[in-house]
């Protein structure tokens, strides 16, 4: 599925690499947590994976293609991405639409479209809030509207960062059951995260970062006990 090989990027006008000849491979099916301190370039390697940074060395290969190479066109039926803050990825004016724009760039119209966008408001639980501006919602339905956005048009890899982050107990529980969703359609996930118990209920391997490179790769109950 996603095969990294000699990685590098160097921020300009920064002296050392934050990623550093990383080798990393993840198959199809495959559950990965990215941990490690701030600043160990976690999330410059998730865009790096997600094609919207170029690297200064080395290749990310989705499903055998160069990502950097890729147009976003290319990119968004392969890969799905949910930022720390919702707000940096949600640009319409009301819930029902942000839902349907990924499924229109997929060529969904019609009975069809309001099919999809129906069924995903009642899995992730905002059919009530359907016609509301997403930026007049509380910071854990906004982060749904995300993940809605992602839960509509199912691509194969998700790379999400701290996606249990503005959850309270309710709507990580709405998001669990979406997560379970994904692993039934044999989804591939990496997530970062410093939430070490959503970690360990979801993640089998577990991936450590530090100074841009991998300092442990295994089991989640060896690396976060």
């Amino acid at each position: 599925m996603l095969t990294i090989e000699s990685l590098e990027y160097q921020w300009p006008g920064v002296t050392e690499p934050i990623i550093s000849g990383l080798d990393l491979t993840i198959e199809a099916g495959e559950w990965v947590a990215l941990i490690g301190d701030n600043g160990a370039g976690k999330s410059t390697l998730l865009r790096l994976m997600a094609g919207l940074l170029k690297p200064t060395g080395g290749k990310v290969l989705l499903q055998g293609q160069n990502i950097a190479t890729l147009k976003a066109a290319q990119r968004t039926p392969l890969l799905g991405v949910l930022f720390q803050e919702a707000e940096r990825q949600i640009f319409r004016n009301r819930v029902r639409d942000e839902i349907a724009f990924g499924l229109r760039h997929q060529g969904v119209r019609g009975d069809s479209l309001e099919q999809r966008v129906d069924q995903t408001l009642a899995l992730c639980e905002l059919t009530d809030v359907a016609d509301a501006h997403p930026l007049d919602l509380h910071a854990g339905q906004r982060r749904m509207v995300a993940v809605a956005s992602l839960a509509a048009v199912a691509p194969p890899l998700l790379l999400l960062d701290e996606p249990s982050r503005d959850f309270d107990s309710y709507w990580l529980g709405v998001f669990t059951r979406w997560l379970a969703v994904c692993r039934s359609q044999g989804t591939t996930v990496l997530a970062i995260s410093h939430d070490y118990a959503f970690v360990k209920t979801h993640f089998p391997r577990v991936i450590r970062l530090a100074d841009g490179v991998i300092a442990e790769d295994g089991d989640a109950g060896r690396i976060v006990g």
